[in-house]
């Protein structure tokens, strides 16, 4: 698998009496297919920089809980050294680098967990990417009209829009992954159903 690391420094605001440990922002996209955004560079409290994932509001538990985590400690030592190099050694406001992991191609995992009582909202969706990264936030969607469809994780932007930070980056690799969720979900909302039908025939 291929990968690119964007970093970038956007203009930080600086709030008067406030420290602001934000120094910038890192994009992963693994094989020129799915793209990660929004992973926040930071300065710890003795100089070290390290990167800190979007986070969402868990609403069973009020907790922030991050979108993305690392599941492989080497990987993730790899992405943070390159990120640190990059940013140090910047001479613009952003710059690309490339790496590679393993010899196999993008791969994922997925699991599909239906949802019951919502009208919207009709399953959670999280993926593997690789074994190296999970994403959390997907959902199977049902629109006004009866139509479902794969939404991808999102927050607000700066600009108090709302943005996938986590989404496919070519038209092949999109239609792949959901129509793998969605036929993922179907069976499982097919055996719900049958078991459904089982309970009421005894």
């Amino acid at each position: 698998m291929e990968y690119n690391i964007r970093v970038y420094k956007p203009e930080l605001k600086q709030e008067e009496g406030k420290i602001n440990n934000l120094k910038g922002f890192a994009t992963i996209t693994f094989d020129e297919a799915f793209c990660v955004k929004s992973l926040a560079i930071k300065e710890s409290s003795k100089g070290n920089l390290y990167l800190d994932m979007p986070r969402y509001r868990d609403y069973e538990t009020g907790e922030y809980v991050p979108f993305f985590r690392f599941t492989d400690k080497e990987f993730q030592k790899e992405v943070l050294d390159t990120v640190r190099e990059a940013y140090e050694n910047m001479t613009e406001t952003k710059t690309d680098c490339k790496g590679s992991w393993g010899e196999e191609e993008l791969y994922y995992n997925l699991s599909v967990n239906p949802v019951q009582g919502s009208d919207t909202f009709k399953a959670d969706v999280a993926i593997r990417l690789q074994d190296v990264l999970a994403i959390q936030q997907l959902h199977v969607i049902q629109a006004w009209n009866g139509k479902t469809f794969v939404g991808m994780p999102q927050k607000n932007s700066a600009k108090g829009e709302r943005e996938d930070i986590a989404h496919a980056v070519n038209a092949e690799f999109k239609a792949d992954l959901e129509s793998a969720i969605m036929d993922e979900y179907n069976k499982k909302m097919e055996y719900a159903k049958s078991q459904k039908q089982q309970r009421r025939g005894r």
